[in-house]
């Protein structure tokens, strides 16, 4: 997916510690609805399922492409050592991860006034606070204020959005099924790698008996 990976190329490159602190969740983060590797869009959730059927063994492929757990407490690629066993594809989330900290967050923030509407900077300091990581260092400063003014303007979520619209899940009798379960006509543009691969994967009689409910009680998808 080129447009994909043109669009990654976007973010500074960093460095993570590799502690897997934020790959996992407390149990605090867990009671206030926070979520591993979300949002996760429609294009990049089969990248990612591309790379995995690629590059991981058998047992392991099953393992990941059955995982159907929505919001899991600790994200299913975290590897044993506490490496990201996807790390060449994680998503935008993932990659925008600590990219920013409260000195360059506050910085664009004053550079961009007046310049872009203020609900916009607000909703991006709001948004990047919660997103800031002392164990992660910027490796690429000169793309950083690109990266802001994309993420103030949406242009992030708009170009994953186009990507993933041209991109379909599964074959069509899944998306009849789909669409009869949910009374949907598209697939879902962004939700969770087992909320994907509930639809990707799941036998479908499984898909009959039980999706339905299960999509009642999902947390992370987008309901309108």
């Amino acid at each position: 997916m080129r447009d994909l990976e043109v669009l990654y190329d976007q973010v500074p490159a960093t460095r993570c510690a590799g502690t897997g602190d934020c790959c996992w969740l407390t149990d605090e983060e867990f009671d206030n609805y926070y979520a591993t590797m979300f949002p996760l869009y429609r294009a990049e959730y089969v990248h990612i399922v591309n790379y995995v059927e690629q590059h991981f063994s058998p047992q392991r492929r099953q393992e990941l492409l059955n995982f159907t757990e929505e919001r899991p407490r600790r994200c299913p690629f975290l590897g044993a050592d506490h490496s990201c066993t996807i790390y060449p594809v994680r998503p935008l989330i993932c990659r925008t991860y600590g990219a920013l900290n409260p000195v360059s967050i506050a910085r664009q923030a004053i550079a961009h006034q007046g310049d872009l509407p203020s609900a916009q900077i607000r909703a991006f300091v709001r948004r990047e606070a919660g997103m800031v990581c002392p164990r992660v260092a910027v490796l690429e400063p000169e793309k950083v204020a690109r990266h802001a003014r994309m993420l103030m303007e949406g242009t992030y979520e708009r170009e994953l959005a186009r990507i993933s619209a041209e991109v379909e899940l599964a074959g069509a009798e899944r998306k009849r099924l789909f669409q009869r379960l949910t009374g949907r006509e598209e697939w879902p543009l962004r939700w969770s790698w087992g909320g994907f691969n509930a639809l990707r994967s799941a036998p479908l009689a499984w898909l009959r008996r039980h999706f339905a409910a299960y999509w009642r009680k999902a947390e992370l998808i987008d309901r309108k």
